[in-house]
């Protein structure tokens, strides 16, 4: 079994650099692509709980 090492940090500093401004400016509007996949997956997403859900429903049945 290995001991333990005890190295501990005695003092810990976290110092956050932001940037003044962002690196690339946000659109006005967002990218119909990027809605369009979005719908998509959210689509897929359904699919895939409505699946799952309905084969937790005929594993919870008895067979006739």
């Amino acid at each position: 079994m290995a001991r333990p090492r005890r190295t501990t940090a005695e003092k810990l500093r976290v110092v956050a650099d932001a940037a003044r401004e962002p690196a690339v400016p946000a659109p006005s509007k967002p990218d119909p692509r990027l809605i369009n996949l979005v719908r998509l997956l959210a689509r897929q997403a359904a699919r895939d709980f409505v699946q799952a859900e309905t084969d937790s429903r005929t594993r919870d049945r008895l067979p006739e």
